[in-house]
């Protein structure tokens, strides 16, 4: 009776062992899906689950994400009394155990390992020497994203290069005297010919933009309306024809700028 008793114990024990390991399976998996999605951990408490130790399978990190494989090879050191380990070193082990990396070339792969580590700081804590641990084995660290001064810069730089686009895109003021004519007012019909806005053209004494012409057309002709290609165009049929030259090509947001010859 006694022995029955005991063998049903080992066989519901062993039976909880392998529904706690299921569970567990399950919980880090959860884990890895907060992990890329950048929310908090749900099972903080099986981060450091007990690997097997000894010599890494060849398939140990086959089929995992880069963080999972990251996460349990540094569980695999713990367990060992190893510790912390260096990029090299972790590159290294996930790739001996068959993680397959997305990049054929070892140091593109190495630098991927890398952003790994430095982006997910909620997993992974960098010590004072460079190693990298998990972030629960040192309950006095804090997590420090690492890449928030790397995106702030970014996102300044990016805010410079508009503020000197906008800038650039004010530059394109008239290479004509500052007394030159004001806008005229808004049309009240008809439309400017291609000879009016020749004889505009061929007026100019020294080097001028498109929307230099289309100022002095419209203060010209203030009643007539001005369509946006035409200036465009008869600038174009004068080159053709030889009456003008293109003194400097259109850079950017800046007009080109032309002559007579």
């Amino acid at each position: 009776m006694q022995d029955d008793i005991s063998n049903t114990i080992e066989v519901l024990t062993a039976r909880v062992r392998v529904k706690e390991e299921e569970a567990n399976k399950l919980k880090r998996l959860v884990n890895e899906l907060c992990s890329e999605s950048g929310v908090k951990i749900a099972f903080p408490g099986v981060l450091e689950t007990s690997p097997a130790t000894g010599p890494i399978r060849s398939d140990e990190y086959y089929g995992q994400t880069l963080t999972a494989a990251i996460r349990n090879y540094l569980e695999r050191r713990k367990t060992a009394g190893a510790g912390a380990a260096t990029v090299e070193d972790i590159f290294s082990a996930i790739k001996e155990g068959g993680y397959k990396f997305e990049s054929r070339n070892d140091t593109n792969a190495k630098i991927s390992v890398g952003n790994a580590l430095r982006k997910t700081s909620s997993i992974f804590h960098r010590l004072p020497n460079g190693n990298y641990g998990l972030l629960t084995w040192y309950p006095g660290a804090k997590a420090k994203p690492e890449e928030e001064t790397h995106v702030k810069r970014k996102r300044k730089s990016k805010v410079s290069r508009n503020q000197v686009q906008s800038d650039e895109r004010k530059k394109t003021g008239p290479l004509l005297p500052e007394n030159s004519p004001p806008d005229a007012p808004k049309p009240i019909g008809g439309a400017v010919t291609n000879g009016e806005v020749r004889e505009v053209i061929l007026s100019q004494a020294g080097e001028f933009q498109s929307n230099n012409i289309e100022r002095l057309v419209k203060a010209k002709f203030p009643t007539k309306e001005l369509p946006k290609p035409k200036v465009p165009t008869v600038i174009f049929i004068l080159k053709k024809k030889g009456l003008l030259k293109q003194v400097a090509p259109k850079s950017g947001s800046k007009p080109a700028i032309y002559a007579k010859i």
